[in-house]
């Protein structure tokens, strides 16, 4: 097997379980409070990564700052946003609308950095968007199936952008320390959202994990597989297959998630989420020739 091989089948096995985290995460959110189940899924990764990452950076003040705004985004918005929007809208449609992350992006570094991509990058864009909108409004051109859980899903995708923007300016160091890192300030953020929930519920929710094994089965396959081990074979696969085939494995995360759904949650597609997921992958690639 070569280098390259090997680096793609840790790819593969990376968005198989990120694309199945969507349905655990519904499962887990059916059951337990949002927050605390994102502080518990992040907890657990964390003690995973510093089993598996020992060695530590010596951050400057700004890095360090970086490394926590990137943590807040990039763990703690996000999983505020998608595990509250998961209570609302299908695994399906989530995991769609975060697929087009990377074109929101498009148009976000383009605004900032005051510069305009190439007309190619912008036809994907814009046909990755129509499948995004086809999956969210199913075939009805107005807000009204669910557009709550589906708008947060988007104050996701915005977290995912500026947690980008941060983690750029990181890339000099070790990818693997960076994650242990800003997996530990993400939640440590999470705390006083924990704190304000539970309050607000007035119980503790944890009996119900004991009670529930399915959802125990499911924080194990998020912390360990999707956050922790996800991570690691994910920079494995940027070492031995490249950059750019790694992260094109992302666009198929979504097939992954429909699959899954209707398997597992029997949330079975229609023929509008198909053309959606046709869109959105041609759109995807389409952007990315001109990368």
């Amino acid at each position: 097997m070569t280098k390259k091989t090997l680096g793609i089948f840790y790819m593969v096995i990376t968005v198989i379980f990120w694309g199945i985290s969507f349905v655990a995460t519904k499962i887990i959110v059916q059951n337990v409070p949002p927050m605390t189940a994102a502080f518990l899924r992040f907890f657990l990764a964390t003690a995973v990564l510093l089993i598996f990452v020992r060695k530590e950076i010596k951050y400057t003040k700004k890095e360090l700052l970086y490394v926590m705004l990137s943590g807040f985004f990039g763990v703690t918005a996000y999983f505020l946003f998608e595990n509250t929007a998961l209570q609302f809208t299908t695994p399906s449609n989530g995991s769609l609308i975060i697929s087009a992350t990377p074109i929101m992006y498009l148009f976000f570094s383009d605004l900032l950095n005051k510069s305009f991509s190439h007309k190619i990058r912008y036809l994907g864009t814009l046909l990755a968007f129509v499948g995004v909108s086809i999956i969210v409004l199913n075939g009805k051109f107005v807000l009204k199936l669910n557009p709550l859980g589906d708008l947060l899903m988007f104050g996701a995708a915005f977290s995912w952008i500026f947690y980008t923007v941060f983690i750029e300016k990181l890339e000099l160091h070790d990818n693997l320390i960076i994650t242990k890192d800003l997996n530990f300030y993400g939640m440590l953020f999470f705390l006083p959202f924990v704190y304000f929930e539970l309050k607000g519920n007035g119980t503790c929710p944890f009996y119900q994990l004991w009670l529930q094994p399915k959802v125990i089965i499911a924080f194990i396959f998020l912390s360990v597989f999707c956050t922790a081990l996800g991570y690691i074979w994910w920079n494995k696969a940027i070492r031995l297959a490249g950059a750019k085939t790694t992260t094109n494995g992302i666009f198929f995360i979504p097939i992954v998630t429909v699959i899954a759904d209707a398997i597992i949650l029997k949330n079975y597609p229609n023929y509008l989420t198909i053309l959606g997921i046709i869109l959105v992958l041609l759109g995807n690639y389409i952007a990315e020739i001109r990368d």
